[in-house]
């Protein structure tokens, strides 16, 4: 017997991904479980429309639209419409439904959407029936020159959006010195790594100035999302770029370049997940990539005298490996394994070499690790001098 629930979350997991092809499949069985869910058609009709299948997204839409109406969920209805029109502009049912509805939620004293709201970036990409949906449940909030909005550490669920105003977001280094960020402004976001993963804030984030904010609490919104996956791949497509550029920000070798240029950076990089107890580099292989931590453990080990394993370190987040080798051309020094699934940052030999001779911040830095890597490794080897 086929488990909805299962399948279900493995679709939610898929669109978070934007895996469609698969969340296709999985919302295909789910299409004919449970065929009253308008979540499921209006799903389909995201994976149609992202694998550029007009015909079939325009008809999950509208199945969406009728099965949102029914259940008197009219500005979701709206939103589906609103898709279909969208992908085909010359489709004249939409257009009349659409106008039948906006009719009736303008009688029903729909609240509007504030104009500042649309100017938010992250909100661009989303169509005005799922932004109506999101400022619905959006909580406004003053804040007053340096009142303090998160700490760092503290445990948070909810994301923060800027309609006016400016916000500095610092975060402490492993030396415990304070490092500023970013400054933020209106359309900007933080509080995202709370939101997603429900651990603690990773930065504090302080008004300059008055400052105007939509708070928006994980649960709410996560209510919102079940009926617009498109509003998931947009939050997430945010959401991966900047926790990206605070691990950059934070990495002793790219800690000079400036915003833009980390911006390049990042562009260059990419993701991987590698599961527990596989070994991403190899003692003795030549040197093809460096890898930055995003999250999960990995242990630095090497070859000590009589073939027995000498561990060198521990890596965590922000970490980074396999530079040594790439800047000397020699084979790696150590092997690095993963402890517990972990997901890098892998940035290839080209790309490194590229940035290296272009930002001299970095070839500095660079320089000072590779001699600090060398002397620790020989005093775990043979002690100190």
């Amino acid at each position: 017997m086929l488990d909805k629930n299962k399948i279900r979350k493995d679709a939610e997991q898929y669109l978070i991904d934007g895996s469609y092809d698969k969340a296709t499949n999985e919302l295909e069985k789910l299409s004919v479980i449970d065929t009253n869910d308008p979540w499921v058609w209006n799903s389909l009709g995201e994976c149609y429309a992202n694998t550029q299948d007009d015909r079939r997204a325009v008809k999950n839409f509208m199945m969406a639209y009728r099965k949102f109406q029914r259940q008197q969920d009219i500005q979701s209805a709206l939103s589906a419409l609103e898709r279909v029109v969208q992908i085909d502009p010359s489709n004249k049912e939409a257009e009349e439904e659409k106008g039948n509805l906006l009719k009736r939620l303008s009688k029903e004293g729909m609240k509007p959407v504030r104009e500042d709201a649309k100017k938010i970036p992250i909100f661009s990409e989303i169509e005005e029936g799922e932004l109506n949906d999101i400022i619905r449940i959006a909580k406004d909030e003053t804040f007053q020159d340096q009142a303090l909005i998160i700490r760092e550490g503290d445990k948070g669920d909810s994301i923060y959006f800027i309609i006016s105003g400016i916000v500095t977001v610092s975060k402490k280094d492993k030396d415990g010195k304070n490092i500023m960020l970013d400054t933020l402004s209106d359309g900007d976001f933080f509080g995202e790594f709370g939101f997603f993963t429900g651990g603690k804030r990773q930065a504090t984030v302080q008004a300059s100035g008055t400052v105007e904010l939509y708070e928006l609490k994980k649960q709410e919104m996560e209510e919102v999302a079940r009926k617009h996956p498109n509003i998931s791949r947009v939050l997430v497509d945010f959401y991966k770029k900047r926790v990206l550029d605070d691990i950059i920000a934070m990495t002793p070798v790219f800690s000079g370049l400036t915003y833009d240029e980390r911006s390049d950076l990042i562009s260059r990089f990419e993701l991987l997940v590698v599961p527990a107890g596989t070994a991403v580099v190899r003692e003795g292989e030549t040197g093809d990539a460096l890898y930055v931590v995003k999250d999960g453990t990995l242990l630095v080990s090497t070859v000590g005298p009589g073939g027995t394993e000498v561990v060198l370190a521990q890596l965590g987040e922000g970490d980074i490996f396999g530079e040594v080798a790439l800047i000397t051309g020699k084979e790696r020094t150590a092997t690095v394994a993963t402890i517990k699934q972990s997901r890098l940052m892998k940035l290839k030999k080209d790309d490194f070499l590229d940035i290296v001779q272009k930002y001299e911040s970095v070839r500095t830095m660079v320089l000072k690790v590779v001699n600090e890597r060398a002397e620790d490794t020989i005093q775990h080897l043979f002690g100190k001098a």
